[in-house]
């Protein structure tokens, strides 16, 4: 499936970032806006109001690119949606935006929020704002296997971009980590763990055994946009039959030139909607 998101004024411009999932089919989920509506204004208002959690994923981002300042609150006010992903996009363009006024709220947001994915990308948000600088992270050691888990899940990440190799395995792993563990039931294999060592483990407590391949594919700046792919193979685990793969691709545009939070935040947003993916398919298995 391919659902495609489109924010855009025949005005003025816009950023605009456009999620593709899939194969063949085109969606645009965002309708033109009049010809009066400020590029702020209509972005937050998609953010608060649009039915559709990937619209409202867009329009943060985008506003997280706008630079305008009167964007916080509005990024603020989402950092309560109801949808993870928004939440998550929500705390990226805030950290993006580099506004200082966006660190009280990110900080009552870190208080309150339960689900960890969501918290990560808001803590390293205030650590980037209040060092006035980027900020990366790495997958912290899982929590071992327990009674409750029925999914086991070891990843590999595999780099084509000119970046370092530790860095984006860190940002990748990191987030496909925190995605999967969001969700009951789900343990994540050590780094280090070899599948002659993963296969007792799957065996011993019955667990459906998955092997997940990232590959993150160069980011692409063409025409002022910025366009990145991470596949993510899906195989059985410990043997290694492929069973499927997931290929989102983000597109910002307004990206001239190379922008690695922009980058980052493409990638990370990549996994979170091909976890999401995965996750369906290992349900209905």
């Amino acid at each position: 499936m391919l659902a495609s998101c489109i924010l855009r004024n025949r005005m003025i411009r816009i950023a605009r970032v456009t999620v593709l999932v899939g194969l063949a089919i085109a969606i645009t989920l965002i309708p033109r806006a009049v010809q009066a509506d400020p590029r702020t204004s209509y972005l937050a208002d998609q953010l608060k109001t649009n039915d559709d959690y990937r619209v409202r994923t867009q329009a943060a981002l985008a506003l997280g690119a706008s630079g305008d300042d009167a964007a916080v609150q509005p990024l603020c006010d989402a950092l309560g949606d109801s949808n993870q992903s928004v939440k998550i996009a929500a705390a990226a363009a805030l950290g993006k935006l580099a506004k200082p006024a966006g660190v009280p709220c990110l900080q009552s947001a870190s208080k309150r929020e339960s689900a960890s994915s969501v918290k990560s990308q808001i803590d390293k948000s205030i650590a980037s704002l209040q060092s006035g600088g980027s900020s990366a992270g790495g997958a912290a050691t899982p929590p071992p296997p327990d009674a409750k888990t029925k999914v086991y899940v070891a990843i590999q990440v595999t780099n084509k971009t000119t970046r370092g190799a530790s860095d984006v395995d860190a940002l990748i792993r990191a987030a496909m980590q925190e995605k999967l563990l969001t969700k009951a039931g789900y343990a994540v294999a050590p780094k280090a763990e070899t599948p002659a060592q993963g296969g007792p483990i799957v065996k011993s407590k019955k667990l459906k055994g998955f092997f997940l391949i990232a590959t993150v594919e160069a980011p692409v700046y063409d025409g002022g946009n910025l366009s990145q792919t991470v596949r993510i193979s899906m195989w059985s685990y410990p043997e290694k039959a492929l069973q499927g793969e997931f290929a989102p691709k983000l597109t910002q545009s307004g990206t001239p030139k190379k922008d690695v939070e922009s980058e980052d935040a493409l990638m990370k947003l990549c996994v979170e909607n091909a976890i999401e993916s995965f996750q369906k398919v290992v349900a209905s298995l």
